[in-house]
């Protein structure tokens, strides 16, 4: 069984389950990381291996044996070519070099181009709760960093909010391979790029004959034949917590949303990395964690931090998608929407 808390450590443990009762795999981490091991499904086993990728931890399951190491070797690739891309902490990545000439329509890669495009679709579904352009609020609140120097360093001083909402004004041809970003909009892709590594990985992998699974920090998408039981994804609110619920997932994804560790304390107030885009000051905390289940993992996880940000209203928000989820308040309260399990139901089979 492969349980794994998200990169911020909070609080919801997804479980794919398959090898000997009470065995231990070998991988295993702590803090802001995945946590993993294997439990008990009968007849079955998975092989896995994990890397860091993305600022977090990056499991990949495969039902059979032969071909973990090309499987594996194939997401690696795919995570560093995301990274190379998108980081906004790396200065030779590609949305770094499109800051250095802001407002000027400049080159873009088809893959830079894939994500912006989910990511303003993903801004116009959900009436601009989910935005790419919360880059300068992030930095005043703080995050300007990887988490991991955050932790270390300290955050930096917080500086006035910065409401974002211009993303409607980026324009961009995937067709000529141009993107045009105004003047003091600056992008980034949290929220989504998790999700968009995932399933990049498992549309441009080769053919397999079992089952795939990649978990990028507690955001998961399953391909091909799953265990006989399906994939089991256990929730609870940590990864070390009581077991609340096992899950099959036999197809799609799942995401989850919330504070986790990715917290920190400026002039007395706590901040944390979860944006209001309409006051760019970090959220009011309704829910301690989001999960959606989804066609694919980047959908649940743009849905998951939509529906966090809009608090009481996410439940229902998601039922008008179609989508299905799991909301754990602040005060203990588990509230379900569409046709995810009830609270109490101990096993159930959940379709993306």
């Amino acid at each position: 069984m492969v349980s794994t808390a998200t990169s911020g450590g909070w609080s919801t443990a997804f479980v794919a389950t398959a090898a000997a009762s009470g065995q231990r795999d070998p991988f295993h981490s702590s803090g802001a990381m995945t946590k993993a091991h294997l439990d008990e499904i009968p007849a079955q086993r998975l092989c896995s291996a994990h890397f860091s990728a993305l600022g977090t931890r990056v499991d990949v399951l495969v039902t059979r044996s032969d071909e973990l190491e090309p499987v594996l070797e194939h997401v690696r690739q795919i995570f560093d070519l995301v990274d190379r891309t998108f980081s906004r902490f790396r200065t030779d990545s590609e949305l770094a070099r499109l800051d250095w000439l802001p407002g000027t329509r400049q080159s873009a890669s088809a893959m830079f181009l894939a994500l912006l495009d989910a990511a303003l679709r993903a801004a116009r579904d959900t009436g601009g709760w989910f935005d790419p352009t919360v880059r300068d609020a992030l930095e005043a609140a703080g995050y300007d960093r990887s988490f991991e120097q955050i932790e270390s360093e300290g955050a930096s001083r917080r500086r006035r909010p910065v409401p974002a909402g211009r993303w409607d004004e980026i324009t961009y041809d995937r067709d000529r391979l141009w993107v045009h970003v105004p003047e003091g909009v600056r992008l980034d892709f949290g929220g989504i790029g998790k999700g968009f590594a995932v399933d990049e990985a498992l549309r441009t992998m080769p053919p397999v004959r079992g089952g795939v699974l990649i978990n990028a920090g507690g955001d998961l998408a399953v391909r091909g034949d799953p265990p006989v039981d399906g994939w089991r994804i256990s929730v609870s609110e940590a990864s070390h917590d009581r077991i609340e619920m096992v899950v099959a997932l036999h197809a799609g994804a799942l995401a989850t949303s919330g504070l986790g560790h990715r917290t920190w304390t400026r002039d007395g107030v706590q901040l944390h990395h979860l944006i209001d885009p309409r006051t760019g000051a970090p959220a009011s905390i309704h829910w301690r964690s989001v999960t959606v289940a989804a066609r694919d993992c980047a959908a649940a996880e743009v849905a998951a931090k939509a529906a966090w940000l809009m608090g009481a209203a996410g439940p229902a928000w998601l039922v008008g998608r179609g989508l299905t989820g799991r909301f754990a308040a602040t005060d203990g309260r588990v509230e379900t929407a569409g046709s995810w399990p009830t609270v109490g139901s101990r096993e159930e089979s959940i379709h993306a």
